[in-house]
């Protein structure tokens, strides 16, 4: 009995540190002319897909990323490295407008 008490004790003393969650993904859909969400925030090493619902071409352009064209039913991923902010829109469509906040 007296053993059993000694590891409980221990591992009251020395509690195990709790595994950080891994990087995410997170998708972006590009429809009606709009980026859902038109916000994101995201962490380091995260993953973001925009995915083009759209029956008309779109891209993700920001000074850090672009999609390129992205036809109706494609998708792209980016892995975000730097922190920040960084407002992206689609080239074709100027008045698209979203930000992606890297914490």
């Amino acid at each position: 009995m007296k053993l059993a008490m000694m590891f409980v004790l221990a591992a009251l003393a020395f509690p195990v540190a709790a595994t950080p969650e891994g990087p995410k993904t997170h998708t972006v859909l590009i429809t009606g002319f709009r980026f859902v969400p038109e916000k994101l925030e995201v962490n380091t090493g995260d993953t973001v897909i925009w995915k083009n619902a759209d029956i008309v071409p779109h891209t993700a352009t920001a000074k850090k990323f672009d999609s390129k064209g992205l036809d109706q039913g494609q998708s792209w991923s980016y892995v975000a490295k730097a922190k920040g902010s960084f407002p992206y829109i689609c080239t074709f469509h100027p008045t698209m407008k979203a930000e992606l906040n890297v914490k």
